[in-house]
């Protein structure tokens, strides 16, 4: 694979935009189906246990993202096809997401409702996990791009473009799609998120086009290959499993929530409206978020991305420990407001790190491991988590709090020790 090993060329504010509008669509997929739409469908099918059904189906729909991403980034890295490497796979993600995800709109609507209601969840498993498998095709193909058109010192700059998008598209599901539920228009929102999936991927490769070279004939693989070579790397670079394992802690105490936020403040806060507290704590936290995230990713090209990552951590671990313990709704909203401003840096500098570390010959593979970060942390929230949360009651999720703030802990504590600066360092000197 020597077509296409990195760039030196300077690229645009433009181009980064354009190249991560992708991040922004599926985002925006993710936020809505994961923490107000899957919870939403549910709650119309089911009438007891609906907390751990909405873990389970989270659960093997996340596992399928996993499996898929990492597939995409291999076959990316080998694909020979004249519009690029990465293209094909993040086009085609991109329109099978549309269909995939207005599927439950058979149940939905008032004159098919009576033929497809019986079949209202396996219709919602069916789309779930259709939209992970859609979503996660465009996304492992993508991550690689950072590695492929980005020269090194803009990857800080690229990752903090594409936080900002990616918060972009979570702050469009959380104010419009709580706004279209509580309006009972559930199937505008499915059809809302999979247009603006669709058209995310037709602009994000239209602004690549001509950038994106293909690999060369010769390295071009089946399905079967890149099924038996999903775990295997030519080159081993240990120090980016260890931030990878760091970073899925991490993740994995921020993803506690995601499936059942609704739930959490039906019980902490009864006093206020579910959709509308969810609303303004997602709002507060993506504002945060985003302003932290292009800040940190700037601020990580010249200071390094190490120090950065690792405060964030422990600081996430405190305020999240704190959001568990108290009553009092104005202060919570204060401390998801500090987390947010802590998990910017995690959020932005951690790709630029992990595409700093990734062999440039195997870029696809590495950054889909890298994505294993966020896949298995909602595989995990929502199966562990799904348990904890069979009876919603106060100690259940002041539990979740806890146990959030030890693995954000845990995962401070292993990248401290395990990626430490030298072997950074020395890892991207031998890139060069």
């Amino acid at each position: 694979m020597t077509e296409q090993s990195g760039t030196t060329v300077k690229r645009s504010i433009g181009f980064l935009f354009g190249m991560s509008m992708l991040m922004l669509g599926a985002n925006l997929v993710w936020t809505a189906y994961n923490s107000l739409l899957l919870p939403t469908l549910v709650e119309g099918i089911v009438t007891t246990g609906k907390g751990l059904v909405t873990g389970l189906i989270g659960f093997l729909g996340t596992l399928l993202a996993i499996t898929v991403s990492i597939l995409a980034g291999i076959l990316s890295d080998h694909t020979a096809s004249r519009w690029g490497r990465r293209t094909p796979a993040i086009l085609i993600g991109a329109l099978l997401g549309l269909p995939l995800i207005g599927l439950p709109t058979l149940f939905l609507a008032p004159a098919l409702r009576p033929v497809f209601l019986s079949l209202a969840l396996p219709i919602t498993i069916i789309s779930y996990c259709g939209m992970q498998f859609a979503t996660n095709v465009g996304n492992g193909a993508w991550w690689p791009l950072l590695v492929d058109v980005v020269p090194e010192k803009q990857r800080g700059a690229a990752s903090g473009i594409q936080g900002a998008l990616t918060l972009i598209g979570a702050t469009i599901a959380i104010l419009v799609v709580t706004f279209l539920i509580e309006k009972d228009q559930t199937s505008a929102a499915l059809w809302l998120v999979g247009g603006i999936f669709a058209l995310s991927g037709i602009v994000n490769v239209l602004v690549i086009r001509g950038k994106d070279k293909p690999a060369g004939q010769s390295d071009r693989i089946s399905l079967g290959r890149a099924l038996r070579d999903m775990f295997r790397v030519r080159t081993r670079v240990a120090v980016f499993f260890w931030l990878v394992l760091a970073v899925l802690l991490a993740y994995l105490g921020l993803n506690s929530l995601q499936f059942f936020a609704l739930y959490f403040f039906q019980v902490y806060f009864p006093a206020v409206n579910p959709e509308a507290a969810f609303r303004t704590m997602g709002g507060i936290s993506l504002v945060m978020t985003m302003l932290a995230s292009v800040l940190a990713g700037v601020l990580s090209d010249k200071i390094g991305r190490r120090p950065l990552i690792l405060w964030s951590m422990f600081i996430c671990a405190i305020t999240t420990l704190l959001m568990g313990l108290t009553g009092n709704y104005i202060f919570f909203l204060t401390l998801a407001g500090l987390r947010a401003v802590a998990t910017g840096p995690i959020f932005a500098i951690v790709p630029a790190l992990a595409s700093d570390l990734a062999p440039k010959d195997e870029a696809g593979q590495y950054m889909a491991y890298n994505n294993l970060s966020t896949g298995i942390s909602g595989a995990l929230a929502g199966l562990v988590f799904g348990f904890i949360l069979i009876t919603l009651t106060r100690t259940t999720f002041t539990a979740l709090f806890v146990i959030s703030a030890f693995l954000f802990l845990l995962g401070g504590i292993i990248f401290a020790v395990k990626v430490p600066q030298k072997e950074i360092d020395a890892r991207i000197e031998a890139a060069k």
